[in-house]
């Protein structure tokens, strides 16, 4: 029984180390760029809102990272 539990406890931390990193970025979305919800209508425009704020977020990774010095 001990085995079962260390292998599951392995499990759970595995999937909490990618589970925190995506709801950070979510997270990031919502705080700093006023939320992921979009109220334009139609597909391509909703398609393009959606990758502009994804560019947006990633502009703002890549200066954070360039900053700390993390590459």
């Amino acid at each position: 029984m001990g085995a079962e539990w260390k292998r599951q406890e392995t499990i759970n931390r595995k999937n909490s180390k990618l589970r925190v990193r995506v709801e950070h970025v979510f997270g990031y979305m919502e705080e700093c760029l006023h939320g992921m919800s979009s109220r334009v209508v139609g597909f391509a425009r909703n398609a393009a809102y959606n990758t502009l704020t994804n560019l947006v977020y990633n502009l703002c990774r890549y200066e954070q990272v360039m900053r700390l010095g993390m590459n």
